[in-house]
């Protein structure tokens, strides 16, 4: 379970790793340019563009494979009640076909088929591909990204005018909204303590501060350090 959505600053980078060029905003091969024409397109997070103009830069994002496919059609059915407009990556070719290649962006990286219990090498092979393709967004098409695993139900608009997260990205001052990842909902003095997040939901935007690509390249060399670790 995670907090109330906490908003902070981009910290420090760390010391960048090597993951890829991050240097300009030109697609470096022809997956990341389907991938920046699909964002393009599916920015503003509403489908009716005009009326928001505020989360012009932003893109709503989740991701499934085929074996969540009903999981990812039930979100679909929420947020086409509230007029969203979104992205998928899919992280198998089975659900790119399903999508079309004008809303699903096919994973860069490890393709991952089937059922994935938590703790399985598979599952870390989605979380990397969640944080190097909203990585390779922020970095090739300079929105903000807002990721949602498909099992988070809203059962509201999260960008109505009065609700926390669209309040918070309309304000232009944050560069990252997060939620801590806890077992139960935090006490009322609780202070969230800003060394880390759930990944299953959050805001990141680089059009304020570029540390926010140096940031998540840093969070996938980290990712990819560890699972070289865990299999040596």
């Amino acid at each position: 379970a995670g907090s109330p959505v906490a908003p902070v600053p981009v910290p420090e980078a760390a010391p960048k790793a090597e993951v890829k060029d991050t240097s300009g905003l030109t697609p470096s091969s022809d997956e990341e340019r389907r991938v920046l024409d699909v964002v393009k397109k599916r920015a503003g997070v509403y489908k009716d563009k005009d009326a928001h103009p505020e989360f012009a830069s932003v893109v709503l994002l989740t991701a499934a494979n085929y074996a969540y496919f009903s999981i990812y059609n039930n979100w679909r059915c929420n947020a086409e009640r509230h007029g969203l407009d979104w992205a998928v990556i899919a992280n198998d070719d089975k659900a790119f076909e399903e999508l079309g290649p004008d809303r699903g962006l096919l994973a860069i990286g490890e393709k991952v088929s089937g059922m994935n219990g938590w703790g399985s090498a598979k599952l870390d092979s989605v979380g990397r591909n969640k944080m190097f393709m909203v990585l390779t967004i922020m970095r090739i098409a300079d929105l903000g990204v807002v990721f949602t695993d498909a099992d988070n139900m809203f059962l509201g608009d999260p960008f109505a005018q009065g609700v926390h997260l669209g309040d918070l990205i309309r304000s232009g001052k944050y560069d990252c909204v997060y939620q801590e990842e806890l077992a139960k909902a935090p006490a009322k003095d609780h202070v969230v303590p800003g060394d880390g997040g759930n990944t299953g939901f959050f805001y990141a935007t680089p059009r304020n501060n570029k540390k926010m690509i140096s940031f998540f390249t840093d969070v996938v060399a980290e990712v990819d350090r560890q699972r070289e670790d865990a299999f040596r």
